[in-house]
């Protein structure tokens, strides 16, 4: 008996449109869709209070600008990959020109993502991977459960603490960041009478 493959659709960057808006983050792998389940409090506060200290600083000190709300972009240019980031940092001058596009081209210098208590290890770190194969100069892997930050930078892996300081190394210099901080402020209205 002869077995034949079943045909699986390939998905591409203007396919993501045609899906419906039922707040699921989708992206794309070698034109499969993976979907990311709908953010919880906690994970929606951190990006959000981070993306604001992101962009106050980096307007302050005009380095560049920030996005976030996982705007697409494509991984390698490829129209079959394309990854969504919970605060992307551009550096000044290369903010993406294709501002309407599904996905821009253009790579951000810095991104946070914020891990959400449903993420799969081996899907957060296909996704890391394809971050720095995009050529990603910085990441934060932020859990926001324990504090703990994973930082890649180049080559290099490290895990920094709730109460040390994460930085912005070469691509946000003089940035600094403790997630103590935004940990108390998330408690700090549970405190008050």
């Amino acid at each position: 008996m002869v077995a034949f493959p079943l045909l699986v659709k390939r998905y591409s960057v203007d396919d993501l449109a045609c899906f419906p808006q039922d707040g699921k983050l989708r992206e794309l792998v070698d034109g499969q869709i993976v979907e990311w389940p709908v953010p919880t409090y906690r994970q929606s506060f951190f990006l959000l209070t981070i993306g604001a200290e992101v962009r106050r600083f980096a307007r302050e000190h005009r380095l560049g600008q920030v996005g976030g709300g996982d705007g697409m972009v494509r991984v390698h240019g490829s129209e079959f990959d394309a990854r969504g980031a919970d605060v992307a940092f551009y550096q000044r001058g290369r903010r993406p020109t294709d501002l309407d596009a599904a996905a821009t081209v253009v790579v951000p210098d810095f991104v946070v993502e914020v891990l959400s208590p449903t993420d799969r290890a081996d899907m957060v770190l296909d996704k890391v991977h394809d971050w720095l194969r995009a050529g990603v100069r910085l990441l934060w892997y932020v859990n926001p459960e324990t504090g703990t930050t994973t930082v890649y930078s180049g080559d290099r892996i490290g895990h920094v603490a709730p109460d040390d300081a994460l930085n912005g190394g070469d691509v946000l210099p003089g940035f600094q960041l403790r997630i103590r901080d935004i940990l108390a402020e998330l408690d700090e209205d549970e405190a008050q009478p």
